[in-house]
């Protein structure tokens, strides 16, 4: 009878395997984790645990939210640019309106047409601004030669008080704004007024010695032009203040 050997085998193991499987095994698991996550997570409907429903709500509050703020930017933008362009088209109509008179001028019998100034007021600067606007009348002549004097009536310290524009500009060399022109003439007039004064009429006198002599005068009010609430509350106090005394 064939007898068998027995053999005995030594297998070296390394003191640290039972931690490297130990790692290898939670990389994997991790692993395995980190892809049912993804997979969870593009399924949203199917994987609650990942993506509950008050979390899609959060979501789609924050969209929202962020979409109303952007069409309200959209507003406001569009709302300014639509204010800017009314202005535009009033400034327009007006100008087409003067150019129609100076092409077309009313029989009123005046040798020239003065319009109502643009003038505009800013109480937190005390600047005044004035423009006039001088054109020929209904008889067509080649030249006009004449005299501008532009006069503002208002409160300072409480007590009427008037002020010739001529005087507070520094680049005139008479008290005059001289006119002279064929079919018209824009003067534009810019000043600081003293403090306290508040204007409230702007008086323009014209006196034209070419083709006739003639003398004409208009009286308008001055608008306001308030960069802010508080500077139009500061200049009507000023005014009610001066009517009081």
């Amino acid at each position: 009878m064939q007898k068998h050997q027995l053999r005995t085998m030594v297998v070296r193991v390394h003191p640290h395997a039972w931690r490297w499987r130990a790692v290898g095994a939670a990389a994997a698991l991790l692993l395995i984790f980190f892809l049912g996550y993804l997979l969870a997570a593009s399924r949203a409907d199917n994987a609650p645990f990942f993506n509950s429903t008050e979390e899609r709500l959060r979501d789609q509050i924050a969209q929202l939210t962020a979409e109303r703020d952007s069409d309200q930017l959209t507003l406001r933008t569009l709302k300014s640019a639509l204010s800017d362009q009314a202005e535009v088209m009033s400034e327009m109509r007006q100008m087409l309106t003067m150019y129609r008179g100076v092409l077309l001028p009313e029989e009123t019998g005046d040798v020239v047409v003065v319009r109502a100034p643009i003038a505009d007021y800013d109480p937190l600067t005390q600047s005044l601004q004035v423009v006039e606007i001088v054109h020929r009348g209904a008889s067509d002549y080649s030249k006009y030669e004449g005299s501008l004097s532009v006069v503002v009536e208002g409160l300072l310290s409480g007590k009427p008080h008037k002020i010739d524009l001529s005087s507070l500009d520094s680049t005139m060399e008479s008290s005059v704004f001289p006119l002279k022109f064929q079919y018209l003439q824009r003067v534009k007039i810019a000043v600081s007024l003293p403090a306290g004064f508040v204007p409230e009429t702007v008086v323009s006198s014209i006196s034209m010695v070419q083709p006739t002599k003639a003398t004409l005068a208009r009286r308008d009010a001055v608008a306001f032009s308030v960069a802010s609430e508080r500077g139009q509350q500061r200049a009507e106090g000023y005014a009610s203040d001066g009517r009081e005394r």
